[in-house]
């Protein structure tokens, strides 16, 4: 499985074997990014891709003093998950 940050596109990619699994899209704005949406594909659920989408995001967030606004339900389940990612999250 592999991560792609396809940042004219605000959005990140899951995949494996060059196909596609999942996606997460945000938006950039006044300081902070917004999730706005996280899917995989049926098949590859239950596998983690999600989460490791919204952390690969949480981090692109941090190392451009981002703060985030989890409007996806799903992000908003992966900082319950890790609260020590909360830090980024905008007040």
């Amino acid at each position: 499985m592999e991560l792609i940050h396809v940042a004219e596109q605000a959005k990140w990619l899951a995949l494996n074997d060059e196909v596609q699994v999942g996606e997460l899209v945000y938006e950039i704005a006044n300081g902070v990014m917004t999730i706005t949406h996280t899917e995989v594909e049926p098949f590859y659920r239950g596998n983690k891709i999600a989460e490791e989408l919204v952390l690969a995001a949480i981090k692109q967030a941090r190392e451009s003093n981002l703060k985030v606004v989890p409007a996806c339900s799903f992000a908003v389940t992966v900082f319950e998950r890790y609260p020590d990612q909360r830090d980024v999250l905008a007040e």
